[in-house]
């Protein structure tokens, strides 16, 4: 808190503590005054927090120009933060390790600051790994289940998308959907919600690559087109409200089972 009340606009990496701490909060009200003019980033820059002056929260998906990566934080801002700025080589190290005793921590701090890529680095084996077979050996359902970020600035950029999408007669896949290429790189709560909402509209689950192949994109936005102008005369943002009060009445169900109308 007494970094939030500074002044001065200051950059920190926050723990996973703070972000759940920041996560629960907007859960019971998504105006904190607390947090006015503060901005988090999530997930290394896949999920994005704003507070206005006045303490209002915006979630959305797409960098901002103030968004810092971890690497270019680490090299610039983080010595500051620590007050290591002014350590030579060796005191630097002594002082680190006393820092950091945790050693998992020590490991995400050396990545952050000489860029071990220790994500990327597989460990070596003398014995090569054993060959199992493919499939649910658990025999446990991997069938997703409804979510909803309960963001509706986050399905107004998902909605523009598909609507970008079907308009120019393209398939909405959930690279476009979400706005990421990379899918492993987004949040498994953003996929869920995308894929939640648009069988909410549409009646199916976003096309995956066997059906992108099979082509026939203007017979498969035809009918989304129609079902986005029915949404386009409530308004998005009606629509929304109401559609994110039935997935949560839902409970537990799976997108696939998930159907919604919008009631007349």
């Amino acid at each position: 808190m007494n970094v939030i009340r500074s002044e001065e606009q200051t950059a920190f990496v926050i723990s996973p503590e703070v972000v759940k701490f920041v996560n629960d909060a907007l859960i019971v009200n998504t105006t904190i005054t607390s947090f006015k003019n503060c901005r988090f980033a999530f997930n290394e820059g896949a999920e994005f927090i704003e507070f206005d002056a006045k303490g209002k929260s915006r979630r959305f998906t797409d960098p901002p120009a103030w968004f810092i990566s971890p690497n270019d934080f680490a090299r610039g801002q983080w010595l500051n933060n620590h007050q290591l700025a002014d350590y030579g080589t060796k005191e630097f190290i002594s002082t680190f390790i006393a820092k950091f005793p945790n050693v998992k921590e020590r490991r995400e701090h050396c990545n952050l600051l000489f860029d071990l890529q220790l994500d990327k680095a597989a460990p070596a084996s003398s014995q090569p790994a054993p060959v199992r077979k493919a499939g649910n050996r658990n025999r446990i359902t991997t069938k997703p289940k409804i979510t909803d970020l309960g963001s509706p600035e986050i399905f107004m950029q998902f909605y523009e998308r598909l609507e970008k999408a079907v308009q120019s007669d393209r398939f909405p896949t959930l690279q476009i959907l979400t706005g990421h290429e990379d899918l492993a790189k987004v949040p498994n709560s953003l996929k869920g919600s995308v894929r939640t909402w648009f069988k909410a509209i549409t009646g199916e689950l976003p096309p995956n690559n066997k059906r992108v192949e099979a082509g026939n994109v203007a017979l498969f936005c035809a009918p989304i087109r129609e079902q986005l102008k029915q949404i386009d005369a409530v308004g998005p943002e009606r629509y929304y409200q109401t559609l994110s009060q039935a997935i949560s009445q839902a409970g537990e169900q799976y997108i696939a089972d998930f159907t919604f109308m919008f009631p007349q």
